[in-house]
């Protein structure tokens, strides 16, 4: 694992349009720079006594184009 992470916030991935979405674009270039690439949707995330927490998952992505 890298100690560079990058985690994002996101509509389900599997609804994604790869030409029009930036986030993957994003996350392509950072997997490139060797980030850990860490995915969340937004019910993913709760507060709980002041501090933001997350379950999200690690991913790995490629341009298929």
């Amino acid at each position: 694992m890298s100690n560079k992470k990058l985690a994002v916030i996101m509509d389900p991935i599997s609804g994604i349009v790869p030409e029009k979405d930036g986030t993957l674009g994003l996350l392509l270039e950072a997997q490139s720079r060797s980030y850990d690439l860490i995915y969340f949707e937004q019910q993913d995330l709760r507060i709980e006594n002041g501090v933001a927490i997350g379950d999200g998952c690690h991913l790995a992505v490629e341009d298929s184009s």
